[in-house]
């Protein structure tokens, strides 16, 4: 079912609405919403950076964000189309809380909308200098090996107020850090310990406490650490250091995400999310002739071949198939995860031919339809390869008159 189909649709559910004025109000308000932004809202439990994160990325002039309204306030995050589901700790009792609710079986067959990130990634192991590297390593054994995380597109480690920090670093901010980084390291270790020895007087070098008071609210403790660290081994400007600081703290592996997950995949969450506030309203209040609405949202179901690629991406890029290696590459880029393009998905050049596209689709079809026929495989394998086959089909079908 395509965007189209479920225009059709809703503007049918309207018309049957017609007496209902609350009903047609809300149809008509999903129509308006396909045609407008993809909706990303950001939850989770206080304290686990919402705002910041929100922040840091709102400021970020790239195309893949402008395509996105993001929101973390529970009051404008209503029926969001995708989800950041921020958490402070990998532990069982906040993924428990932080997994998609289930709903209705299309919801939870359709449920590739959501992205699960560990927020307060620098106070992983105390701080340590080495905390963003722990927690990204954290991060994907929990997406690989923690049933919990199965449901998410992705568990991301990402230090909100650094990536943000570091994005807006000023060259007062890197003055000042370059002239702490030119202390000793025995002689300012003592005033890192914490936030009060930070701030404190006396200091090793004439530095107002209202400077580093600044700092440390900017940057926090460990972003000041990890500064001074970085400005010692090489990143000699404010540019290279703050291009370091918001690599190191996940905030591009966030945006790629979004953009990967998301973005490239607008239509159809946006799709999805009106089919499920249609199929909410057939339930709550059935009419004559319902059933047969209920029956396309069926159909939509079915045919919603979006949802299945963007699940399989996720189980094979977490581990949880038996693909592994270069078939395992070939099949998520088939599946669309390094963009929908049909260059892209074959691994092509941008500029190739309408044949060699045609002769690339046709061989990988030849491949996957083995692996999908193999009687030697797993069930699980030879789905898994039929959903490729089908993506792969899709590919050939665009070249049919």
């Amino acid at each position: 079912m395509t965007a189209l189909d479920v225009r059709e649709l809703l503007t049918d559910a309207a018309a049957l609405y017609r007496d209902r004025p609350p009903a047609v109000a809300m149809l008509r308000e999903c129509l308006e919403r396909l045609e407008e932004p993809l909706r990303v809202g950001f939850v989770g439990t206080p304290g686990t950076g919402k705002s910041t994160l929100v922040s840091a990325l709102a400021e970020w002039p790239t195309r893949a964000l402008r395509e996105l309204d993001l929101f973390d306030t529970p009051a404008l995050a209503e029926h969001v189309d995708a989800t950041v589901r921020l958490v402070r700790h990998l532990e069982p009792d906040e993924l428990d809380g932080a997994r998609p609710v289930g709903g209705s079986a299309f919801a939870r067959q359709s449920a590739v909308n959501s992205v699960l990130v560990l927020g307060r990634a620098d106070e992983v192991g105390a701080g340590r200098i080495d905390a963003l590297l722990t927690a990204k390593q954290l991060a994907r054994r929990a997406w690989r090996e923690d049933p919990r995380c199965a449901g998410f597109q992705g568990v991301i480690a990402v230090a909100g107020q650094l990536g943000y920090a570091g994005r807006a670093l000023r060259d007062d901010e890197f003055e000042v850090l370059r002239a702490l980084a030119s202390i000793s390291r025995q002689d300012l270790e003592r005033c890192l310990l914490s936030v009060d020895s930070f701030v404190d007087d006396p200091f090793p070098i004439r530095i107002p406490p209202e400077s580093r008071k600044h700092l440390v609210s900017r940057f926090g403790i460990y972003g000041v650490r990890l500064a001074l660290t970085l400005i010692r081994t090489g990143s000699e400007n404010r540019l290279k250091l703050s291009a370091e600081l918001v690599h190191r703290s996940g905030l591009g592996d966030l945006r790629d995400t979004l953009a990967g997950c998301f973005v490239a995949r607008a239509e159809a969450l946006k799709a999805r999310t009106a089919v499920l506030r249609l199929e909410g309203l057939l339930a709550a209040e059935p009419r004559p002739h319902s059933d047969r609405l209920a029956a396309r949202v069926e159909r939509f179901a079915a045919a919603a071949h979006d949802f299945r690629e963007l699940r399989l991406i996720a189980d094979i890029r977490g581990g949880r198939t038996a693909l592994s290696g270069e078939i395992a590459e070939e099949a998520a880029r088939l599946l669309g995860a390094q963009g929908l393009a049909p260059t892209e998905r074959l691994g092509l050049e941008p500029d190739a031919d309408p044949a060699e596209i045609h002769a690339g689709a046709e061989s990988a079809l030849v491949r996957w339809r083995h692996e999908a026929e193999r009687p030697d495989a797993a069930h699980a394998e030879r789905a898994a390869a039929r959903v490729i086959v089908r993506s792969v089909e899709g590919l050939l079908n665009l070249f049919v008159a």
